[in-house]
């Protein structure tokens, strides 16, 4: 059995990249060694760059190979340069029509009809566009994969994919966890004694800081903020400078700190040091799981997040984060000062963290994506 992965990929620097190196890795364990085809140009507006990557993928397979797709409407072009995700229509059809492939697909953002109904003509715009895409997914794929079984009541309910398309695969959790010191990481990094909060990831216009800063402002200040992530793309570096003029506005200079891009192998001294993570992330009311804050999982790292449903389902039956509601600075400050003092908190947290690791790890995540490859293709 072959398989071929149509995604972004290292050194490309993107969450879906680095999920799909970390799923190759695990792969090789189970003893498949996946061919990569890379997207270098995923905003491209020729059909013929998105053609050529179709023909490269189904060169040379069989009934028993797999095709497997990391999809999200922002890697496969714009149509018009107005379009997104619009050119994976043309390499479905190309592999349905000249491959005998198996065509697996990994949807890393699974939108939510009924919030488009929120926006007005747009939302309604977006509705007919989505059905477009979903014509093609429905019918010319053999297997579609969300990252939690919300995803996959989105898929079933909303989108009326077969029950017997749609499977449920963790996000995968880190396996190489470098557990430190608490204090000694604390100590390393000049903060002794005091409470780190960390915010990992690159930095984005779309993320709500003001609302962790003004909460800082409230706690006591031996209250530590580190930003973790630097700037990936030039459209955030307002958002950037906002975090430092925010801050000196609070007078909270002494309490923040931005890091910029962390090095892989200094990453755990700052998650190690950490007594806390927040997750700014709101994508919607669609299905989304966040690969940074998979990262901090693997490390056991209390975590709070905005209440979108993605992150609601994984509290309510997973029990290793909590939600706060977006924009509501006295919720996240409640929260804050709940866990921070609160170390049976911390401890419930922490043990639920490891037992989610435990069946989410990335060995766990290879050896369940092998044996849907292996049901596919008997």
């Amino acid at each position: 059995m072959k398989v071929k992965f149509i995604s972004t990929f290292p050194p490309t620097k993107c969450g879906i990249a680095y999920h799909t190196e970390h799923l190759v890795n695990s792969l090789k364990k189970t003893g498949i060694n996946p061919e990569i085809i890379r997207i270098k140009n995923s905003n491209s507006s020729n059909p013929f760059y998105f053609l050529k990557l179709a023909k490269k993928a189904a060169k040379g397979t069989s009934k028993e190979d797999v095709i497997h797709i990391q999809f999200h409407i922002s890697l496969f072009g714009k149509l018009f340069g107005v379009l997104p995700g619009f050119f994976i229509t043309f390499m479905l059809v190309y592999w349905k029509t000249f491959s005998k492939s198996k065509i697996v697909m990994a949807l890393h953002d699974v939108p939510k009809k009924s919030d488009t109904e929120k926006m007005g003509k747009k939302g309604k715009i977006l509705f007919y566009y989505y059905k477009f895409l979903y014509f093609f997914l429905r019918n010319l794929t053999n297997k579609l994969i969300t990252h939690s079984e919300s995803g996959r009541k989105i898929n079933l309910d909303e989108w009326g994919i077969n029950d017997d398309k749609v499977v449920s695969i963790p996000l995968g959790l880190p396996i190489n966890i470098k557990k430190l010191n608490q204090n000694a990481c604390k100590k390393k990094l000049g903060y002794s004694g005091k409470k780190i909060i960390v915010i990992l990831g690159y930095i984005r216009g779309f993320k709500n800081y003001d609302i962790v800063l003004e909460s800082l402002k409230k706690l006591d200040k031996n209250v530590i903020l580190l930003f973790a992530g630097g700037v990936q793309l030039e459209k955030d570096k307002e958002a950037y400078e906002n975090i430092i003029k925010k801050t000196k506005e609070l007078g909270l200079g002494d309490q923040v700190k931005l890091l910029g891009f962390v090095k892989d192998e200094e990453l755990p001294i700052i998650l190690n040091a950490a007594d806390l993570g927040i997750n700014l992330h709101v994508q919607g009311g669609g299905d989304f799981m966040s690969s940074t804050m998979a990262m901090q999982l693997a490390y056991e790292t209390p975590m709070l997040a905005t209440a979108i449903p993605s992150f609601e389902s994984l509290e309510k039956k997973e029990k290793c984060i909590e939600t706060f509601k977006e924009g509501d600075v006295l919720e996240l400050t409640k929260k804050i000062k709940g866990l921070l003092g609160n170390p049976s908190k911390i401890k419930s947290l922490k043990e639920h963290s490891k037992k989610y690791w435990n069946k989410s790890n990335w060995d766990e995540i290879g050896r369940r994506t092998k044996k849907m490859y292996l049901f596919l293709t008997k």
